[in-house]
């Protein structure tokens, strides 16, 4: 006869039911890390973009007031006495929009040594506007240098600044395009406001266009048509900015039919030896007049921008706050069910086991179990499957939502962000017998394929040569396109002869793609490879290197391979 197992004791079970509660609320507790990590860095990766944004803003304001403030002392250096009240008013207010706008840019941007610099370098400037205030002009060579020095005041401005905000690069990919569509829209204001200043000191003097002016009146409508055509092409922001497409026709037709057409008159009497029709004030004025809705369409392009990345911001906030909601619900809930096992299901088998074990020891007992208690059994475990049902739900998403922020959508490589931390782990791995190497690759030519044959067929060159990366690829390189026609390989190997041999394979698989256009004209590409290596280094000073090689090659005829010890194409 077998031996009947021992029942385990009420003491027992309880201690197991302790222990398994403890181990869910551990496990439970690391999986709430794990979910609110990642919402926290959704949220602290669009709210980074919105400060960097508001940054941005403010650099471009003050870079628009200098324009407006240069215009405005142009016309007083040109007006006649009887408005030079009414100018030098204009001029003044101006001004101090531009100073106030100047306090507001950030220190980390304009260090308050710059900002000094800055500052007394538009003093000086304005010193020279400031001759004209009660005196009209009557020595060209003078009015020229004052009209140069707003200039060279903007410039300086731009050189100090720009030497401390790369940061703006480190926005996410979709926010960059926005960005430098704003830049665009600067430098669209920029420029017309220097085009028109290439005519004021011929009108003044009634002589006619020089060939300098004339050759930079030139280069600005070249210029000024390229970022025309540049802030056609819009992104997502078409989405949230419906209306600003049409704001920008009506302010290219109104600067064309006014501004141009008067610079074209001007410039076409010029050449005919005729008299000016208008004179350098009244140029100026009607210049400016024709720029008026530039300072509309760059404030409605920016608040437009802004609002959606703080409407970007508030909803990876609110993803954030439901996660910590949900996350203390399953903790509440788990904690919960711990006690109704305990309560309404632990205890009525451990009735029943006090049962079993006096039937068995012939203490017969009359009591009974609850009717109730194996239907709040089977309510238990269906509550159960419920639970897990969520919680996979959840760790799916949240690894979902993990891939596509590493990955980039076109191509299906991992993006910069992606790149970063496994390069990072990469290097951790790397001794001087087996260095890392870094190579860079960029299309040469990339943006005539897009200019030629529009970008779907440049988005079909991008996975064609992604495709090619991938397919010389071996276990453990990362792979990642960086942006643009942008791509980066790293690996380990222990001799620069096998990654010779590895990037030429890959430059021959290249220069071997056949793509067809948009009437089914065959076409091919080439790129251009910047190769570094070593170990114990920092991967941005890796980056840097391997940067600077693929300039080298670019400039030496593209469809080159630099950095390597034995540079070959």
């Amino acid at each position: 006869m077998k031996k009947l197992k021992k029942a385990s004791s009420p003491s027992n079970v309880l201690r197991y039911l302790w222990w398994s509660a403890t181990a869910t609320l551990v496990l439970t507790s690391i999986l709430s890390w794990w979910l609110l990590s990642g919402s926290w860095q959704a949220w602290n990766s669009a709210r980074d973009d919105v400060l960097q944004f508001d940054n941005f803003y403010l650099v471009l304001q003050v870079s628009n007031d200098l324009a407006s403030e240069r215009a405005f002392s142009n016309e007083l250096v040109l007006s006649p006495q009887a408005s030079k009240a009414k100018t030098w008013q204009a001029l003044q207010e101006s001004r101090q929009i531009t100073d106030s706008d100047l306090q507001k840019v950030p220190a980390n941007l304009l260090s308050q040594a710059l900002l000094t610099a800055t500052v007394e370098q538009l003093k000086r400037s304005r010193l020279s506007v400031n001759f004209y205030q009660d005196r009209v002009l009557q020595d060209p060579v003078e009015a020229q240098r004052a009209i140069n020095a707003m200039v060279e005041a903007t410039e300086f401005y731009h050189e100090a600044l720009f030497q401390h905000t790369s940061e703006f690069l480190l926005l996410e990919p979709f926010a960059l395009g926005p960005i430098l569509r704003a830049q665009a829209l600067g430098e669209l204001r920029d420029a017309t406001g220097r085009l028109g200043s290439q005519l004021l000191l011929p009108l003044a003097t009634r002589t006619p266009i020089p060939l300098h002016n004339d050759e930079a009146l030139s280069r600005g409508m070249e210029r000024i048509n390229v970022l025309w055509w540049l802030l056609r092409t819009q992104g997502d922001e078409a989405g949230y900015l419906p209306g600003f497409q049409k704001q920008l026709e009506n302010t290219r037709q109104q600067f064309e039919e006014q501004g141009v057409r008067l610079i074209k008159t001007l410039h076409a009497e010029s050449g005919n030896g005729e008299a000016y029709s208008v004179d350098a004030e009244s140029f100026a004025m009607r210049y400016h007049a024709s720029l008026s809705s530039f300072d509309d369409l760059l404030n409605t392009y920016l608040t437009g921008v802004k609002k959606h990345y703080v409407h970007a911001q508030q909803k990876a906030l609110l993803h954030l706050v439901m996660v910590i909601a949900i996350l203390i619900l399953l903790c509440l809930l788990t904690s919960g069910l711990i006690y109704y096992i305990r309560t309404r299901v632990l205890q009525p088998i451990l009735r029943l086991n006090q049962i079993a074990t006096g039937i068995i020891a012939g203490d017969h007992q009359d009591a009974l179990m609850d009717e109730s208690s194996a239907e709040e059994v089977q309510e238990l475990f269906s509550s159960l499957g419920t639970l897990g049902t969520k919680l996979r739900e959840q760790t799916h998403l949240s690894k979902k939502l993990q891939r596509q922020s590493e990955e980039d959508p076109l191509t299906h490589l991992f993006n910069r962000r992606a790149f970063d931390a496994l390069a990072g782990n990469l290097l951790l791995k790397v001794s001087q017998a087996t260095p890392a190497w870094l190579i860079m690759i960029d299309v040469d030519r990339f943006k005539s394929i897009n200019d030629t044959w529009g970008h779907p067929t440049g988005d079909k060159v991008l996975v064609a040569l992604a495709a090619t990366l991938k397919k010389f690829s071996r276990p453990g390189d990362v792979i990642a396109r960086l942006g643009g026609e942008e791509f980066a390989v790293m690996f380990l190997a222990p001799g620069h002869e096998d990654v010779m041999g590895y990037t030429s394979r890959i430059q021959n698989e290249i220069r071997r793609l056949r793509f067809a256009g948009l009437k089914g004209e065959a076409f091919s590409i080439t790129a251009s490879f910047g190769v570094t290596s070593g170990w114990q280094r920092e991967l941005g000073d890796m980056l840097a290197e391997a940067d600077a090689a693929l300039y080298e090659a670019k400039n030496s005829g593209r469809d080159k391979i630099c950095g390597l010890p034995t540079s070959h194409a």
